[in-house]
């Protein structure tokens, strides 16, 4: 125990100063680049000297010294396969979902999801805290970023110079497809990380794994400057990144980011139990490899996959960029605490029972949040009882939220039970807790049937299966919960009663794996189902756009546009029709919530199978645990979040609130909802000055169109910006574009799409009109 102490404090002592380093050189260079302190020519001097001079220095002089015979090849192979079946599972996934089909989105995001900041960020945490146990570790990670480099992301980048050309049909007719492979492989030969890998290996042989004294000297100090430089540039690249969200960004970002930090180090780790075998009948040895891949997994994507992107999708560049931005902030907590729990082995009685306290105590605490987030969502939906009448989703989506509440006062009265209690009262404390959790996935997964037969088909027919909601909502919990208790009576019938309680617990593992799975792959199927009827829909709007807009007709891109905004945009659109997601904007919101649900679904399988197969409670199995904990009695707070965006629900309880206080002598000053005034100082008056002027410059230089008259000035975005900066209105381009995003998102102007030919149908050409 003593021994066990004083590791842990001396990893300690490593992890937090690393951990504080990593994070605060990555703020400098926010800051630096949020101050443009750094042009546009030196950030890129400075990105070219670390992917040419710094790394490949570090990857040359540490394979020079790594000694391969007492390498794990088994770990090694254990990783390829990991990365590849993320790889693949993302790239079909996305290619199943997207509609229409975009090779670039099935490389980038196939990609983003198997290539991890391997030298930057997560080298100096496993430094830290495998540099007394495991100092060997470190060597691995110098032979894992050749599998992304050299073998995963070609295929990527294939993939991405395909969509390219086939946008670009005209000037790459007449060239063969082979071309294309070549010119990207001769690429990577170039490449200089790959050289000096390959050339590490080369001088690993010929100096006799040791690298000699006058080299060494040589590459040193610019082997030494990779780390400061890298995550100041991880940094740099941050800026600007978030100022951009919208709908489809947000749930794609999300779906990446979790597949990086949680569904990655999962799969990782049941490869190496796969491939490892014990030593001498003995786990510790696959344990230690297994939690180290695990903590691998957990680094965030590298900054490098921005630059797969082709200049001229904005769209991907916008994922790509908030992705890495993302991965990284979540990471942080991430690895912290993977890193902390990574040194509990085998748990002692006392140190178990105290995690197993401590997990009963986070429930309670996340369930009295959660209480209270549920209460306000029901608070909003009952305010708002159009939604109710109009959407029958949000029939069901009450429900749910009614659930998680009744889940959420379940778990806070068990505390509060005085012990010890009898054996039927414990039964029935269980059974409640299993029926409740049951509860909440299976109506997760009927909003998701629902959502699937409203958007793929009808509403008329989706309304028509109401009894089938139901069956799945209330029906299959309490038959899956009458089975475990029958399962658990014939197994024990002779024994004694503390003997069925136990029982219990042990057969619900199963039960609850297989009710999960049905809920996972329903949702999963239902999610893509949804996610390709909506590209179809769009990809049907773009082209009844095209049509519409040639006859100097617009339309509006942006789908989460208001009605108000909507119905003035389509004033002269002879298009009556609506698509379902129009018709009701608040489908979208239910479908992020029930794919964040599935996420939680999927962990929760993860743990329960760990409780079946491994008998051993390391600290990585209590990780879990504790984000399974987190997440099930959290699910009120999901909700919450994914509603607390919609005004739809939000805005009823702020006007309630103010009139209260306006009641009591509290005087607010409320604009209306559809307008609110961008005021933050005198220069940047909008409506009586930026406006005014813009539209006398576009008189003076007749860069404006005047063939709209119900929407007044259109203008395109890169010019707006310009002329903010030129006039000294923003101080830069950057915070020119997030002016521009303010003014949309306050509805003084609106994104259009102004086509006037077929090649200038891209969606990179953004032109924008004010509301009035």
């Amino acid at each position: 125990m003593n021994d066990t102490s004083s590791t842990n404090m001396a990893i300690d002592e490593e992890l937090y100063p690393a951990l504080i380093q990593c994070f605060f050189i990555i703020a400098v260079g926010y800051i630096a680049g949020g101050m443009n302190l750094l042009t546009n020519t030196q950030s890129i001097g400075l990105s070219r000297y670390i992917s040419n001079f710094a790394l490949p220095a570090v990857i040359f002089k540490n394979l020079v010294n790594v000694q391969f015979q007492s390498l794990s090849w088994a770990f090694l192979a254990s990783v390829f396969i990991a990365k590849t079946i993320v790889f693949l599972c993302t790239a079909i996934l996305t290619c199943i979902a997207e509609r229409p089909r975009n090779f670039a989105s099935i490389g980038l995001y196939a990609i983003m999801t198997s290539q991890s900041n391997d030298f930057a960020l997560i080298l100096p945490i496993i430094n830290a805290v495998y540099k007394q146990s495991h100092p060997d570790y470190e060597r691995y990670i110098y032979l894992i970023a050749p599998i992304s480099l050299v073998i995963l992301n070609p295929i990527g980048i294939i993939l991405i110079e395909i969509q390219k050309r086939f946008e670009q049909r005209d000037k790459h007719r007449g060239k063969h497809p082979f071309q294309l492979i070549k010119v990207i492989f001769y690429n990577i030969s170039r490449n200089p990380i790959v050289i000096c890998t390959l050339l590490g290996v080369i001088f690993n042989r010929i100096f006799n794994e040791k690298l000699p004294n006058t080299l060494d000297f040589v590459l040193t100090p610019v082997a030494q400057s990779f780390s400061a430089t890298a995550l100041f540039y991880l940094g740099l690249t941050m800026v600007g990144k978030l100022s951009r969200l919208h709908s489809h960004l947000v749930i794609t970002v999300v779906i990446l980011s979790m597949v990086k930090l949680i569904l990655f180090p999962l799969i990782l780790r049941q490869a190496i139990f796969f491939l490892l075998k014990p030593i001498n009948g003995s786990l510790n040895n696959t344990i230690d490899y297994s939690n180290f891949g695990f903590l691998y997994g957990t680094a965030p994507t590298a900054p490098s996959v921005i630059f797969y992107v082709p200049e001229s999708n904005l769209a991907l560049q916008a994922i790509a960029s908030t992705a890495l931005v993302v991965s990284t902030l979540l990471a942080g907590p991430i690895m912290l605490v993977s890193a902390k729990m990574i040194n509990l082995k085998t748990l002692d009685l006392i140190k178990a029972q105290s995690y197993d306290a401590f997990l009963v105590k986070t429930s309670y605490d996340v369930s009295v949040m959660s209480l209270l987030c549920t209460i306000i969502v029901l608070i909003g939906f009952c305010l708002r009882r159009r939604l109710l009448k109009i959407s029958f989703v949000h029939k069901y989506t009450f429900i749910f939220v009614g659930v998680q509440m009744i889940q959420a006062i379940w778990t806070i009265g068990t505390q509060y039970i005085e012990l010890p209690i009898s054996t039927t009262a414990a039964t029935i404390v269980e059974l409640g807790n299993i029926l409740t959790a049951f509860l909440t996935r299976a109506w997760a997964t009927s909003i998701s049937i629902a959502l699937m037969i409203s958007i793929c088909y009808s509403k008329e027919r989706a309304r028509q299966y109401w009894w089938l909601y139901h069956l799945y909502g209330w029906l299959l919990p309490i038959f899956t919960v009458g089975v475990i208790y029958i399962e658990s009576i014939i197994m024990t019938k002779n024994e004694d009663s503390k003997s069925r309680l136990r029982k219990i617990d042990t057969v619900q593992y199963s039960a609850a794996i297989v009710l999960l799975a049905i809920c996972i792959i329903t949702i999963s199927t239902n999610l893509l189902r949804i996610a390709r009827r909506t590209y179809q829909l769009k990809h049907d709007a773009n082209e009844s756009d095209s049509t519409s807009l040639n006859s100097n007709e617009i339309r509006p891109l942006i789908d989460e546009e208001s009605e108000d905004v909507q119905r003035q945009l389509s004033i002269n659109s002879t298009s009556s029709n609506i698509t379902p997601l129009e018709a009701d904007t608040q489908l979208f919101r239910h479908a992020v919530l029930v794919g964040l649900l599935c996420t939680n679904a999927f962990i929760c399988v993860s743990v329960l199978l760990w409780s079946i197969v491994v008998t051993d409670r390391d600290g990585i199995y209590y990780e879990l645990q504790f984000l399974d904990t987190t997440l099930l009695h959290g699910q009120g707070i999901i909700t919450f979040l994914v509603f607390a965006l919609d005004a739809e629900l939000l805005i009823p309880i702020r006007r309630k609130i103010i009139k209260f206080l306006r009641y009591i002598g509290i005087n607010i000053k409320c604009y209306p909802d559809n307008h609110k005034p961008i005021q933050t100082c005198k220069h940047l008056d909008f409506e009586h000055k930026i406006r005014p002027d813009f539209i006398r410059h576009s008189v003076s230089t007749q860069s404006m169109s005047n063939s709209l008259d119900t929407i007044g000035t259109i203008f395109n975005g890169n010019d707006f910006c310009q002329w903010l900066v030129s006039n000294n209105y923003i101080a830069n381009e950057s915070k020119a574009n997030d002016y521009c995003q303010e003014l949309m998102t306050n509805k003084h102007i609106v994104c259009i799409n102004r086509i006037r030919n077929e090649q200038l149908s891209d969606s990179t050409n953004n032109w924008y009109a004010f509301s009035k």
